[in-house]
């Protein structure tokens, strides 16, 4: 953030107001977004040798998104593509990680579980 001008010996803090709550209003408008991020079910159930997609809630705006990376916790039985795509392997269960970055750097984590029948 730069400083605001000075004019002799005090800054004009009618511009720093409005610089902090600016910033004030774009980090409470990312909290909001980010309580979007959720999946759409928290737990998957899918056969061996089956697909189906990572869904995410309707609540989420994709524009805001800057990317999403995707992890299996026990790959020999889930795994996940970098779109999203959840394979069944082997009867078990795992859980599927996504890391998800907003346009603004903020990052969320959230878990669903996947069992394969």
């Amino acid at each position: 953030m730069s400083m605001p001008e000075q004019s002799g010996d005090s800054f004009d803090f009618c511009v720093l107001f409005r610089v902090l709550k600016t910033q004030a209003e774009v980090k409470a408008a990312a909290k909001q977004i980010a309580k979007t991020i959720a999946p759409a079910k928290s737990t998957v159930n899918i056969g061996v040798k089956k697909t189906t997609v990572f869904q995410w809630s309707k609540k989420l705006n994709m524009e805001n998104v800057a990317k999403i990376t995707y992890k299996s916790s026990k790959k020999s039985v889930v795994s996940v593509n970098k779109n999203g795509k959840i394979t069944g392997k082997k009867k078990g269960t795992g859980k599927v990680t996504v890391t998800v970055t907003l346009k603004d750097g903020t990052k969320k984590i959230v878990t669903i579980k996947v069992t394969v029948k």
